[in-house]
């Protein structure tokens, strides 16, 4: 860890506990966090939209001191048979924040008693609290296809899954549509969502598709688990307007015929350096774009179309495990003419003239601004009129 994970002007993005319920919400499981009691409620009333839509079975150990001191694993051994015999979920997810983590809790050795117990699945995802929420999505669906994907399904032409796809990112499911909509409208067949708005057998179905697209950094680690296990290819890209639609169907087509893995954009060319040893100031920007990776990168690459070449653009991410460097993040800001962002981050403008395109983010604001998100995936969503407010 480094030194600056004090937040001075900035919130920080949903944990990984968060993302494992995400990601696992809408698959008809039942996720239990491993946690004292009340501590995880920022789940249900922050980083999942779906909570008072919809039902799933979600559940906070209550994990005490003297359990926690003794290690007695037994007690929350013993809750989990008792819920999964009142609700007989199809399987269980395991996952925890930074107290079973200090304690060094078994998540593997507990999901293997409670299985044993049970006779139903159970997927351990040891998260702890500390890291991204693009973490948890990524371990958790990389584990749930793992267990329950059909691996003897062959790949059909033309055929993709749209991985790392969450509410926390995408928050509404009209944003998913405009996605799946986009690619059809190219001759892409969408195979299957990880997992906003996907149901268990669909998404068991996976491997039918021949090229997967990871549409947020969370969907990263399913697709090189598919890579190595299945010789699915993989496409790293948010569909944002029509242009980069058009660069991610190319290059589907392309990793397809070729099998090679790739990104519609040059991540060297906008990558800002920041929080590294790298860094020694911010450069002068035309327009910074802070926010999660894949989809910061890829609004990059758009925002040049319109900007033009000569425009130096760069994408302002947090590191997984370390955040955003507060003193980096605010040296770009005052050098930038523009800034895409959550708007949450203009506490960090302070006397800085530079404009702030609002464009907000679940995954850093919550619910605060849901209401504000535009549809921007897809054809309908015009980059030129967003960037120069007309």
């Amino acid at each position: 860890m480094r030194d600056w994970h004090v937040h001075v002007f900035t919130s920080t993005y949903t944990a990984d506990v968060s993302g494992v319920c995400s990601a696992m919400y809408e698959l008809g499981g039942m996720t239990i966090l491993h946690d004292p009691d009340g501590c995880n409620s920022t789940y249900t009333t922050h980083d999942e939209p779906r909570w008072y839509g919809s039902k799933a079975l979600m559940f906070v150990s209550g994990l005490d001191e003297l359990t926690a001191v003794l290690g007695d694993d037994d007690v929350l051994i013993n809750d989990v048979c008792a819920a999964a015999e009142d609700y007989k979920p199809r399987f269980i997810t395991l996952c925890g924040s930074s107290i079973p983590h200090i304690i060094a809790f078994d998540f593997k050795g507990v999901a293997h008693l409670i299985e044993k117990k049970t006779g139903i699945p159970v997927l351990p995802v040891p998260t702890n609290g500390l890291r991204m929420y693009t973490v948890g999505v990524g371990m958790a669906l990389r584990e749930w296809i793992r267990r329950f994907a059909d691996f003897s399904l062959k790949p059909e032409p033309k055929t993709i899954n749209l991985l790392g796809v969450t509410p926390i990112d995408f928050s509404r499911q009209e944003l998913v549509d405009a996605m799946k909509t986009a690619f059809e409208k190219r001759g892409l067949a969408v195979n299957a969502v990880g997992a906003m708005g996907e149901s268990f057998e669909q998404l068991q179905k996976v491997c039918r598709a021949s090229v997967n697209v990871v549409v947020s950094s969370a969907g990263l680690l399913p697709a090189k688990f598919l890579s190595d296990k299945a010789g699915i290819p993989f496409v790293e890209g948010t569909p944002i307007g029509s242009f980069m639609t058009d660069k991610i169907a190319e290059a589907v087509l392309q990793s397809e015929k070729d099998g090679q893995n790739c990104s519609v954009f040059d991540r060297g060319k906008y990558l800002a350096k920041a929080g590294n040893d790298e860094y020694a100031g911010a450069e002068k920007t035309n327009l910074i774009i802070i926010g999660e990776e894949v989809c910061s990168l890829s609004l990059a690459g758009a925002a040049e179309k319109v900007l033009g070449k000569d425009a130096v653009i760069r994408a302002l991410f947090p590191d997984a495990d370390e955040g955003i460097d507060e003193e980096a993040l605010v040296d770009y800001i005052n050098a930038a003419d523009a800034v895409i962002c959550d708007p949450l981050y203009r506490n960090a403008f302070g006397r800085s003239h530079a404009k702030l395109i609002p464009l907000p983010h679940e995954g850093y604001s919550g619910r605060i601004f849901r209401d504000d998100i535009p549809v921007f995936l897809g054809d309908g969503f015009d980059i030129k009129a967003f960037i120069m407010g007309m």
